[in-house]
Order: structure tokens, then C-alpha cells, then sequence
């Protein structure tokens, strides 16, 4: 914890323009959480301090880290934007720590590791600055760290000279600041000529010139990727995922096609599970151990008991659902479903608000919506709940070893008590007493013979038809003759 002798300050007011969306990058999700929160939880976890340097959609930010619990922070408003330098001078009555953590909001990669070794070096060395640096094969955007004997500065990617612009040495833009350095020197940064600007980086080269001690600390270029465009975005999430679905394949998960997969920054995984092509497991999923989550499967703040199957092209969406259970495939479970343990819940079945007891089953082609349902249930293809009448949401409620017949609908609210059975292409609008058969349905009634008489019937007509349709041509073919006819009587007497 470094807590005592360290205060970071991260910048957060920009205008994300090379976004081109009107929107703060900052408030983007990389693997299900905004890009701004994993710098306020590092620093959080590492027990730091924090000011917030906002502007552009200040109120969205602020709102966004309240509701993520993240309250040792304070804020600053940059009014003008006027570059790094002037964002760290408006901060000045935040600086209560012997040393001045900088980074930007927009650092997802970074991590506790790479932080606590800057804060080792930076107090074991007795610098005045010390700050990450990179080597990076594609340097083109960055700073460049120029070193020149014991000299060194970082020079801004648009004032670099053509042999300068050689060098792949990049600043990441993570900085620690002796107070007392920065106190000095701050106001002595002088405005940028072309962008009208107030660069942070100058201090790193007045540092130099007192021969005062500026400490850089190399580290993985991906760690301090920095997100200025969308395909920045697109890039970062990559690897950030990759990193998730690496850790879990060394706690014993199997991923099919782990390029094609999705998964959020808090999804958690139980070993000798398999992970199918293209499922996406999305913020709050919890998976049981030995579960298998087949292809293309969509999983949301769900849990997943042990041992459970969720076949392929099924929808699982704030849900609970027990061991040794089935799912899908084509399967959709909504918001607020229970599923207990050993259920079976087949293709083309959607639920919503309910909750299925052990060992119960809906197989085929079933809306169960609003319901609650016993233990021992069997569900039978093509049933529905109707669970709305047009104002409100009524309840359905199946008690245990109950057994739906295929084809029924339950009109809510309606009680189906222990042991009953219900009548295939049933429609129960009232409560079923226990151990009882309910039918409601029109009786079936044989007529025999009666296919015959319908048969022949139809013949007839048809015949009739055909007789009335030769008729009618005769009559058309009779008028044309008389005509055509006339017509060559009168010409022979012209």
C-alpha cells in the first residue's frame, strides 16, 4: 500500500475527437467495464488517492464512478483545454503526498505490478521524475524518449526531426513527480507555439538540465497502450480478453476457437469446463465446474450451476440455473429465471420470471412466463402460459409431479395442484384440484362413413363444375361461328 506518501491524479477531461462519436472514450466498455473505471480500481486496490481531471461530459464520468463504488476520489474541472501541463497546475490543492502519480484515463492494460515497480524504483533512486517508457515497432503518434550522453527529453511526435522520428523509444505518459519538482516548475512550462498548448513533457527535459535524476522504467508496450480511435478500441479489447481467456485456461478450461470467444472482465469459469466457438460470456456469468457451454451461446449476469449443458444458439439473461441441468439447444431464458437441479429445459422453450423445480422438464416448443413450477413437472410441447391480459401480469403455478399435456394453454392466474395430469390441447382457465385429470377441450365426435358421403359430395360438385365451365366455351365458341358467319354471307352479296 502506498497510500501514505503517493496521491495519483488522472486525466480525464478530453474530447476523445479521433473517436468521432461525440463521446468521451473514457465511458466506452472494454470487456464489459468503462475504460476510466480499470485506472480508478488499480489505484483503489493499491490504496491511492485519487483526483479526477474531467471537462468534456464531466457529469456522465462522475455518475458512472459513483455507481462503480469508487470513492477515494476527488475532482478538478479543466474549463480550457490547454493541454497536460495546464490540466496538472489546476490540481495544485490536491497535492498532499510527497509524490505526484500522472496517468491518463485511458490505460486499461496497465497493472498493480508494473504501478508498485514504478513506485520501488521512483523511491529507492531519489528521482526527481520517473516515468515508463516502450519500445514499439509502429512509434508513429507517440513521444519519443531522445537521449543525448546523460541527457534526456521527450519530444513530441509532431516536433520531431526526420532522424529522431527513427527512434522507437516511446513515453507512455505514466509519470511520478516529486511534489517539490513539480511545485518548482510547473508554472515555468511555456506554451506550445503550434498547438497553443501546455506540455507536461517539458518537464522531463528541465529536469535534465538541473542534472536532477530522471529515472525510466521499461515496460511491455502493451501494457501501456494508450486508446485514441476506435480501432485503438477494437485492438486493446483484443488483448484484454485474450488475457482473461489465458488465465482461465491455466485454471483448467477448455476453449474451442478461443479467438471467436467474448468474455467479460468479471466472468468467472469452474475447472474441466468447455467453452464452445463464438459464446459470449457477458458481465456477472459465473460458470460451475465440468459445465459444457456449447457453440455460439449468449450467457448475461447469469450463474451456472456444476456439471450443466447449455447447448448451442440458446440465450441465458439474469438467470439462475442448477447442476446437471440442460438447456437449448435454441433456448431462451429471461430475466429472473430459477432453474433447479437435473432440469431439462429443450429447444424452442422460452422463460421468463419463473421458477422450475428439481428433476422437472419442458422439452419442446413452451412459453412459461410469471410461473412458478414444482418439482417432478413435466412440461408438454407447444404449451403456453398466458400470463397477461392486456394491464397487468398474472401468475401460473404448477405444483410437484404434475404432468401438462402436449399442446395446452394455461390462462393465468390458475393453480395446478400436486399429482394432476392435464388433457393434451387443453385450455385450463381454472384451478386443477389435487390427483385429478383435467380436460378442456371440445369432445371428439365419429361420424362413420361420413369421409365417403364427403368424398362423393365433392366429386359431384367438382364434375358439376367442369359440365357448366365445357357449357359456357360451347357458347362462346357458337357465337363466333355465327358472326364470322354473317360476315361472309354479306360480303358474297356485295
Amino acid at each position: 500500500m502506498y497510500s501514505i506518501n503517493t496521491r495519483a491524479i488522472v486525466l480525464a477531461a478530453g474530447k476523445s475527437s479521433r473517436f468521432k462519436t461525440n463521446k468521451s472514450k473514457l465511458l466506452y466498455s472494454i470487456c464489459g467495464q468503462p475504460m476510466i473505471l480499470y485506472a480508478l480500481k488499480l489505484l483503489k486496490n493499491l490504496g491511492i488517492p485519487t483526483t479526477v481531471v474531467v471537462g468534456y461530459q464531466a457529469e456522465e464520468l462522475k455518475e458512472l464512478i459513483q455507481k462503480a463504488g469508487i470513492d477515494n476520489v476527488n475532482y478538478v474541472y479543466q474549463e480550457s483545454q490547454l493541454g497536460t501541463g495546464n490540466a496538472i497546475s489546476i490540481t495544485k490543492n490536491s497535492w498532499d503526498q510527497e509524490n505526484i502519480l500522472i496517468m491518463n484515463g485511458d490505460c486499461p492494460l496497465l497493472t498493480e505490478e508494473i504501478i508498485t515497480q514504478m513506485l520501488d524504483g521512483h523511491n529507492n533512486s531519489n528521482a526527481s521524475i520517473t516515468f515508463l517508457s516502450s519500445h514499439s515497432l509502429n512509434p508513429d503518434g507517440y513521444g519519443r524518449v531522445i537521449r543525448d550522453g546523460k541527457h534526456i527529453s521527450i519530444v513530441e511526435d509532431r516536433n520531431l526531426t526526420e532522424e529522431q522520428r527513427f527512434v522507437t523509444l516511446i513515453n507512455s505518459g505514466i509519470y511520478l513527480f516529486r511534489k517539490d519538482f513539480l511545485e518548482e516548475n510547473i508554472d515555468k512550462i511555456e506554451i506550445d507555439s503550434v498547438k497553443k498548448e501546455y506540455y507536461l513533457t517539458d518537464l522531463v527535459k528541465m529536469a535534465s538540465d538541473q542534472d536532477l535524476k530522471v529515472k525510466t522504467i521499461p515496460v511491455p508496450y502493451d501494457n501501456i497502450r494508450g486508446v485514441n480511435t476506435l480501432e485503438e478500441l477494437w485492438a486493446v479489447e483484443q488483448i484484454q480478453r485474450s488475457n482473461f481467456i489465458k488465465y482461465w485456461m491455466t485454471q483448467g478450461v477448455r476453449f474451442e476457437l478461443a479467438q471467436n470467444i467474448h468474455m467479460d472482465f468479471d466472468v468467472e469459469i469452474g475447472a474441466g469446463s468447455f467453452i464452445g466457438t463464438g459464446v459470449h460470456l457477458f458481465k456477472g456469468t459465473k460458470v460451475g465446474k465440468n459445465c459444457t457451454i456449447n457453440a455460439f451461446c449468449i450467457i448475461e449476469d447469469s450463474i451456472i450451476g456444476d456439471d450443466s449443458y447449455i447447448h448451442s444458439h440458446s440465450v441465458v439473461q439474469a438467470s439462475k440455473i442448477g447442476c446437471n441441468t440442460h438447456v437449448g439447444p435454441y433456448a431462451r431464458l429471461r430475466k429472473d429465471v430459477i432453474l433447479g437441479d437435473n432440469v431439462n429445459i429443450g429447444n424452442f422453450v422460452e422463460i421468463k420470471n419463473s421458477t422450475i423445480g428439481d428433476n422437472s422438464s419442458a422439452k419442446h416448443l413452451t412459453y412459461l412466463g410469471d410461473s412458478i413450477i414444482g418439482k417432478n413437472v413435466n412440461i408438454g410441447a407447444g404449451t403456453i402460459t398466458c400470463n397477461y391480459d392486456g394491464v397487468n401480469k398474472h401468475k401460473t403455478e404448477i405444483k410437484d409431479n404434475v404432468f401438462i399435456g402436449s399442446n395446452n394453454t394455461l390462462v393465468a392466474p390458475v393453480v395446478i395442484n400436486e399429482n394432476a395430469y392435464t388433457a393434451a390441447g387443453s385450455t385450463i382457465t381454472k384451478e386443477v384440484p389435487k390427483d385429478s385429470l383435467a380436460i378442456a377441450r371440445t369432445r371428439q365426435e365419429n361420424k362413420i362413413d361420413y369421409a365417403k358421403k364427403l368424398k362423393a359430395k365433392s366429386k359431384k360438385e367438382t364434375d358439376n363444375k367442369d359440365d357448366l365451365s365445357s357449357s359456357k366455351n360451347k357458347e362462346k365458341n357458337a357465337k363466333l361461328n355465327f358472326v364470322g358467319a354473317t360476315k361472309t354471307k354479306n360480303m358474297q352479296n356485295l
